[in-house]
C-alpha cells in the first residue's frame, strides 16, 4: 500500500546520517513526482481515522471506546496542524458521545487561535457557544477538567480581563498544578507560544521549559518535539531540537506538516539538502493525505503545500542541487493555478531557480493576469540572474531598472524590502560583469544591512533566498580585499551555516591570506556541502 510505503520511506529518512547521500536528489524528486500522480479520490469529502498522523493518547471520561478513538485522531490531528480535520474528527467524537466533556472542549479547542492562524470576531463567537456547552458537561468532571473547560471559556469571553492573554495564564496555571501531564503540556507550550508569530518571544522560555520536561519524560512525544522545533528556533537555538528533528518524520509519517518540520532546524544548522528532502516528502504526504480524505481540488490547495514547496525550494537553491531546486519549481506550475491561494508566495521561489539553474525558462515566464505584487517583483529578479547567467549586462540593468520603476499598490507596501535587496544584488551582479567589483560591494552591502533589519531573523522558509553578505564577501574578493572579503564571509556563515558558496569564498580568501590550514578546511566544508562544484560558478554569480 501507499501509506506503508511512505511509512518505510519516513524511517529510512529518519536512519539516514545528517549530511544526505547523492542519491538525495533521486529520492526528493521521486516523492514530488508521487504527490502529481496520487489520483484523487471518487466519493465524497470524509474524514477518515488515519494511522501516522502522531502518538498523543489523552485518556478522557468516556464509555465509549469509539468517541475516545476520535478524540485522540482529533488530537494529534491539532497537533499536526491539520486544522480542519481536527474540528471534524472532534465533532465526531461528540457524536459517538454526546455527553463527553472533552470531546466538547477539543471541538472548542481547535475552532481557535493557533501559531499560525488567528480567528476573527464570528468564529470567537462560535467558539464560545462549544466551550460554554464543554463547560456544562465539566460540572460533575475531576478539577482538571473544570479548569481546563474554564479556561477556554475565558479565551472566547469578550468581557474585559478575558481572551487571548488570560487564556494563556489560565492554561500555564493549569500545567503547573499538573506538571507531569503531558497532554496539557503540549497544550500550553503551544497556545503560550502563539505570541511569537507577532514577534512577541517572551512566552518561550516558559513553552521550552514544558516541553523539555514532556521529551524528558517522553522522548517521542511527537505534539512535543513539533512545539519544540519552533520554541527552539523562536529563541535562537534551533540545534537542541535537531536530535529530534532528525527523527519526527519517522514517528508522524502520515502527517505532512509534522514531516515538514525537521526543516526548520536542518535549514538553521546548515542542513540545506536534508531540509528539501523532508519537504519534498511533505508534499507527496500532502496528495496522498488527500486522495485519502476524498479532496478533489489542486495539489497546492492543500493548507501547507505552498509552505512545503517554498521551504523545499529555498533548501535545494543554497545546497546547489539544480535539478532539485528546478523539480520544485516545475511542480509549482502543475500545484498552482490562478485560483489556488497563497499561488504568488510558491511561485516567487520558483522563479528564483529558474534564474539561476535555467535562464531560458525564467526570461520566458509570463507578467502575471492578475499582476501580482510579490510575482512581478520576483519575475525581474529571476530574469535579471538569468541574464547575469548569460553574462548580459544590459539585461540586467534594465530588469534592475523595472524594479525601481514598479508602483507598489498599497496592499503591496510590505513587499517593499524584496524590491530593495532585488535591485541591490543585480546592481552588484552587474557591477561585477563590468569588472567593477568595489562598486559591487558597496550595492551588495546595502542589499545585505536590508536584508538583514527588514525581514529580521524569519526563516519559514527565509524571505529573501540566500545571504545577500556572501555576495559581499565575493565582491571584496574580486577587489584584492582579503581580509574584508573573510570577515564578510565569516559574518554570512554566522547566519546561514554551512554554505558551500561563503565557504569557498572564505577558503579563497584564507588562501590569499597565507591561512593555509583554514583555506584547506574552508575549501573541504565548501566542496562537503554544496552538492555542485562550488569553484565553478563565477564570483559575479555568487
Amino acid at each position: 500500500m501507499r501509506a506503508a510505503a511512505l511509512i518505510l520511506a519516513a524511517l529510512a529518512l529518519a536512519l539516514a546520517p545528517a549530511k544526505v547521500g547523492a542519491d538525495a536528489t533521486r529520492e526528493a524528486v521521486g516523492f514530488i513526482c508521487g504527490a502529481e500522480h496520487t489520483a484523487p479520490a471518487a466519493g465524497p469529502v470524509n474524514v477518515v481515522l488515519e494511522d501516522g498522523i502522531g502518538n498523543d493518547h489523552w485518556a478522557i471520561r468516556t464509555a465509549n471506546p469509539v468517541a475516545q478513538r476520535w478524540f485522540d485522531y482529533g488530537l494529534n490531528l491539532y497537533h499536526a496542524f491539520y486544522h480542519d480535520e481536527a474540528k471534524a474528527a472532534f465533532r465526531k467524537a461528540m457524536a459517538f458521545d454526546p455527553e463527553c466533556a472533552m470531546c466538547a472542549w477539543g471541538e472548542a479547542l481547535s475552532l481557535g487561535a493557533t501559531l499560525n492562524y488567528p480567528i476573527s470576531a464570528d468564529q470567537t463567537a462560535e467558539a464560545l457557544k462549544v466551550a460554554q456547552r464543554a463547560q456544562v458537561l465539566a460540572a460533575n468532571d475531576d478539577a482538571k477538567i473544570r479548569a481546563l473547560t474554564a479556561a477556554l471559556v475565558t479565551r472566547y469571553s469578550p468581557a474585559a480581563g478575558q481572551g487571548e492573554a488570560a487564556f494563556r495564564r489560565e492554561m500555564d496555571a493549569i500545567a503547573a498544578r499538573w506538571p507531569t501531564d503531558d497532554a496539557v503540556a503540549d497544550v500550553t507550550a503551544h497556545v503560550i507560544m502563539i505570541p511569537s508569530r507577532a514577534d512577541d518571544f517572551s512566552t518561550v522560555p516558559r513553552a521550552m521549559a514544558i516541553l523539555e520536561g514532556v521529551l524528558k519524560r517522553r522522548p517521542d512525544d511527537t505534539a512535543a518535539i513539533h512545539y519544540y522545533i519552533h520554541a527552539t528556533e523562536f529563541a535562537g537555538r534551533p540545534a537542541l531540537a535537531l536530535p529530534y528533528a532528525e527523527r519526527l518524520a519517522s514517528l508522524a509519517p502520515r502527517a505532512s506538516h509534522l514531516v515538514h518540520m525537521g526543516a526548520h532546524t536542518f535549514i538553521h544548522v546548515g542542513g540545506y539538502e536534508r531540509a528539501a528532502l523532508v519537504n519534498a516528502q511533505a508534499l507527496d504526504v500532502d496528495a496522498e493525505f488527500g486522495r485519502e480524505m476524498g479532496y478533489v481540488r489542486p495539489l497546492g490547495a492543500a493548507m501547507y503545500y505552498p509552505h512545503n514547496i517554498s521551504f523545499g525550494t529555498e533548501g535545494a537553491l543554497m545546497a546547489g542541487d539544480a535539478t532539485l531546486a528546478l523539480r520544485f519549481a516545475d511542480d509549482a506550475k502543475v500545484a498552482f493555478p490562478e485560483s489556488v491561494n497563497r499561488r504568488a508566495y510558491a511561485l516567487s521561489r520558483s522563479f528564483v531557480a529558474y534564474g539561476r539553474f535555467a535562464p531560458d525558462k525564467a526570461l520566458a515566464i509570463p507578467e502575471s493576469a492578475a499582476r501580482d505584487g510579490l510575482l512581478a517583483i520576483y519575475r525581474h529578479y529571476a530574469r535579471g540572474e538569468a541574464f547575469a547567467a548569460k553574462g548580459d549586462v544590459a539585461g540586467v540593468v534594465a530588469e534592475a531598472a523595472a524594479l525601481k520603476a514598479m508602483k507598489l499598490a498599497p496592499a503591496d507596501a510590505a513587499n517593499l524590502p524584496h524590491v530593495t535587496v532585488a535591485v541591490g544584488v543585480l546592481s552588484g551582479r552587474a557591477e561585477m560583469l563590468q569588472g567593477r567589483p568595489d562598486l559591487a560591494a558597496s550595492s551588495y552591502a546595502q542589499a545585505a544591512a536590508v536584508q538583514e533589519t527588514a525581514f529580521g531573523k524569519s526563516f519559514d522558509p527565509p524571505p529573501w533566498w540566500y545571504p545577500v553578505r556572501r555576495s559581499q564577501a565575493a565582491a571584496l574578493l574580486a577587489a584584492g580585499r582579503d581580509a574584508e572579503a573573510a570577515a564578510a564571509a565569516e559574518k554570512s556563515l554566522a547566519g546561514w551555516p554551512a554554505d558551500g558558496l561563503a565557504l569557498r569564498v572564505l577558503g579563497e580568501a584564507q588562501a590569499k591570506l597565507g591561512r593555509a590550514a583554514g583555506a584547506r578546511r574552508d575549501r573541504d566544508a565548501a566542496r562537503s556541502d554544496y552538492r555542485g562544484d562550488p569553484a565553478a560558478l563565477p564570483l559575479a554569480l555568487i
